[in-house]
């Protein structure tokens, strides 16, 4: 029997789920934020409540949390960090970037990123991943009206193909984005191997991921491969 490959699309999140960002991210977010007087956001809160949400969000979310006005250079001086941290820190998830060269062989690919846009593109361009995406195939916050949770950027991904978006599978590692997912109508599998978190945290970001609408949990690629057929 042929066997008939189960997804018209499989979008990849950016941060955590191909590039083993979330920690370098959200440490830098945690240095700005104590620096600016928000002494309790650690690193590990960072990754807890603002792991896959865009920084205009966070922010957002910070003035009215604190009734304070976050001023538009903290920002800028985010992405100017990440950047400047990339270089020498940013690696791939272990075995992701073979992955994708399978997917890409089986089925039509695409990143769906709550990033900006210069810092996805870096990202995808340092680890190695950009010489299998085309430019139309990185859709970021900057491309849709709205970014995650809403379904924006993962509806204009499958309509990009003529997908359904039934059989599409979004793979993410926050629970912003499996939310995302589940908007869009699409199969939701979480990834868990960012290098971050103890054993705890893991299982209760598993669980979060579960309650968010994530059908699968994989901890590492092997077993991911194995219920894909890849």
């Amino acid at each position: 029997m042929t066997f008939k490959f189960p997804y018209d699309l499989i979008i990849f999140d950016c941060d955590g789920t191909l590039v083993d960002s979330e920690y370098l991210n959200n440490k830098i977010s945690s240095d700005l934020l104590i620096e600016f007087g928000l002494t309790d956001y650690t690193p590990q809160r960072c990754i807890q409540e603002f792991a896959g949400v865009s920084w205009t969000t966070i922010k957002q979310t910070l003035e009215a949390r604190h009734d304070v006005e976050i001023p538009r250079d903290l920002v800028d001086n985010y992405i100017t960090r990440v950047n400047e941290a990339m270089t020498t820190l940013l690696k791939p998830i272990h075995g992701m970037l073979e992955f994708v060269v399978d997917c890409k062989a089986q089925t039509k690919i695409a990143v769906g990123s709550n990033g900006m846009r210069d810092n996805v593109w870096r990202s995808l361009e340092l680890t190695g991943f950009l010489d299998h995406f085309t430019p139309e195939q990185i859709i970021t916050k900057i491309d849709v009206p709205n970014p995650k949770p809403a379904p924006d950027m993962f509806l204009m991904a499958a309509n990009l193909v003529n997908a359904n978006p039934q059989k599409c599978l979004v793979l993410e590692d926050s629970v912003t984005g499996t939310l995302a997912g589940n908007a869009a109508g699409m199969e939701v599998w979480g990834v868990m191997m960012a290098s971050h978190g103890d054993e705890n945290d893991k299982i209760n970001q598993k669980q979060k991921l579960i309650s968010a609408g994530a059908s699968h949990v994989f901890e590492d690629i092997i077993h991911m491969r194995k219920h894909l057929g890849i």
